[in-house]
């Protein structure tokens, strides 16, 4: 369990909030020398407390949708089968960037290009879990947020949960809000690809090491870099290992809501909170998932009470809310937003030049 110095907190939530702020501009927020923010940033880094991620823009890569999976697990077979299992499932599954499992429930998350690459996924799931695995196998129920008729975080949005953790005296940073976005068909040469590829995988290189795997000139990196930057294709972005700091609650919240009740109305109105705190968030007219790190439990049962308290006197609900919650202490984080693989596996189909695999830098 980690214990953070004060300097340590506010470097840390810099880091969360932008990336890709200089250390100088850190020390001038926070009142820092600048010698100090560095060190801090390289320890904090070098300790894997934090780590940086690229997440690339599916949605402009040929891909459809983001589904969620829920899965509710035989708890008379023991934890270390199931683990076991289904940390083999998703390493045959590419399609798989996210993905925690419990006692007695796991939670994956998927981007596809298809429904037929879902239908394709659950086949899978079903084929790996056949024979002598048959009993490890999840009741598995999936939701589908189709690009362009959802909103979602599609890089994720941790920024206030690791402000709120800290109890800083200081602006809360601005969440990362779900938002829509149109499903466009892959339009990047080979060389494009490539450079994508390699900034995914290696997330911290320099131009002149992701020219080195890539086998172009740092030049031309530097220029594919940039244009994939200026045109969206991926966000860097600082994932806090709170697994790691003490966090006590992994909680998934699965609303179903009234037909009656107009998203247009449910999105301007609804709290804040539930959303701003949720570290991936799906959203559609009628469905949402709401994703919590909690750090204690007490946190847990009064976010519950006042986050779903307007929700409820609105009667915006067709039901009641599905909560998956398992303790932290217990689960096996089996994929954390990792999206290499998913990328590869868009990025090699169709016909298209087989990427090089991943050296190391």
């Amino acid at each position: 369990m980690w214990r953070f110095l004060p300097s340590e907190k506010r470097v840390i939530t810099s880091m969360v909030e932008s990336p890709r702020r200089t250390d100088a501009e850190t020390a001038d927020i926070y009142g820092m020398n600048v010698s100090t923010v560095a060190s801090v940033r390289r320890r904090m880094l070098d300790a894997g407390a934090v780590y940086f991620v690229n997440v690339p823009s599916f949605h402009k890569l040929g891909c459809e949708m983001v589904a969620f999976h829920k899965g509710l697990l035989d708890p008379a077979v023991s934890n270390e089968v199931k683990t076991s299992n289904y940390i083999g499932f998703c390493a045959t599954s590419p399609e798989i960037f996210d993905a925690i499992i419990g006692a007695q429930s796991m939670v994956f998350m998927s981007v596809l290009e298809s429904s037929a690459a879902l239908d394709e996924l659950m086949l899978r799931h079903s084929r790996f879990f056949s024979g002598t695995k048959k009993a490890s196998k999840a009741t598995i129920s999936t939701t589908v947020f189709p690009y362009g008729a959802s909103k979602g975080t599609y890089a994720p949005n941790f920024g206030p949960v690791v402000h709120r953790f800290f109890g800083l005296d200081t602006r809360k940073p601005r969440p990362r809000l779900p938002a829509m976005v149109e499903a466009t068909a892959l339009d990047l040469r080979e060389n494009e690809q490539r450079v994508l590829m390699a900034l995914v995988e290696h997330p911290s290189a320099p131009d002149r090491e992701l020219a080195s795997i890539v086998g172009l000139s740092r030049q031309a990196v530097t220029r594919i870099r940039h244009k994939l930057q200026d045109e969206n294709y991926y966000t860097f972005i600082c994932v806090p290992r709170l697994y790691r700091w003490g966090f006590e609650i992994f909680s998934s919240v699965h609303v179903r809501f009234a037909s009656d009740f107009a998203w247009s109305s449910r999105y301007n109105k609804q709290p804040t909170e539930p959303i701003d705190y949720s570290f991936f968030t799906l959203q559609k007219a009628d469905e949402a998932i709401a994703n919590h790190m909690i750090a204690t439990f007490k946190e847990y049962t009064l976010g519950m009470e006042t986050g779903l308290a307007w929700y409820h006197r609105e009667k915006a609900f067709e039901k009641e809310p599905d909560v998956t919650l398992m303790s932290l202490e217990h689960c096996v984080e089996i994929k954390t937003f990792e999206f290499a693989s998913a990328l590869r596996n868009l990025l090699d189909k169709g016909g298209r030049r087989r990427l090089p695999h991943r050296r190391n830098v």
